[in-house]
């Protein structure tokens, strides 16, 4: 199910524990000295569900691929000393999360330098695929906008929660906040998301 979709149910209807790592042939690779083999491993298993965070984060195609990359290099670089104090997958998303965090600035930063006044907003092509419909694409094209314009944290609440099923409790060991810090985010933001969507394209 896509985010548009998983995202507009939750706003419709207000919505707002760990078990053994399923990657523990990843640690066992790692364990085995073998890292080259763990980070492809890794990289086959959550390379799209990354990409598809970033890109979401971000909404510019070529800097996700590029933050997609530098996450790979960390864990390459770090994979032998996690210490399973989560899931890996856990883990590999709190690096993500920072990683758009520091692209998302990067690039604020730059742009605070361009005298350009005119729309330079990256979002992803609103034209529909053939294998959705017109309404769809206007409803993911308005999600785009209106994700791009929250702050970074909720908005990073909202992918983790919404487009890769996170539990809040999971999402707290990623954020590095309360479970209910998370939650109450999200409840609070749902209705103005709902409000800002349905201001472009009637209502939900």
């Amino acid at each position: 199910m896509t985010l548009s979709r998983l995202l507009t149910r939750a706003i419709a209807r207000g919505d707002g524990a760990c078990a053994v790592d399923p990657d523990s042939d990843i640690i066992d690779l790692v364990a085995r000295g073998d890292t080259d083999a763990a980070v492809r491993c890794v990289m086959r298993r959550y390379g799209v569900a990354l990409y598809r965070y970033c890109r979401a984060g971000l909404g510019d195609a070529a800097l996700a691929e590029d933050v997609q990359q530098q996450v790979f290099v960390e864990v390459h670089r770090d994979l032998p000393r996690f210490t399973r104090r989560s899931r890996l997958k856990i883990w590999l998303f709190a690096i993500a999360r920072h990683r758009v965090y520091d692209a998302a600035k990067r690039r604020r930063r730059a742009r605070r330098h361009v005298a350009d006044d005119a729309d330079d907003v990256d979002a992803v092509d609103p034209r529909p695929s053939a294998a959705e419909s017109v309404d769809e694409a206007r409803l993911r094209a308005a999600l785009v906008d209106c994700l791009a314009a929250l702050p970074d944290a909720t908005r990073a609440a909202l992918l983790l929660r919404y487009q890769q099923g996170f539990s809040f409790a999971e999402m707290a060991a990623i954020c590095g906040e309360r479970p209910s810090t998370l939650c109450a985010r999200i409840s609070r933001v749902l209705p103005r998301l709902r409000r800002d969507i349905e201001s472009r394209i009637g209502p939900l």
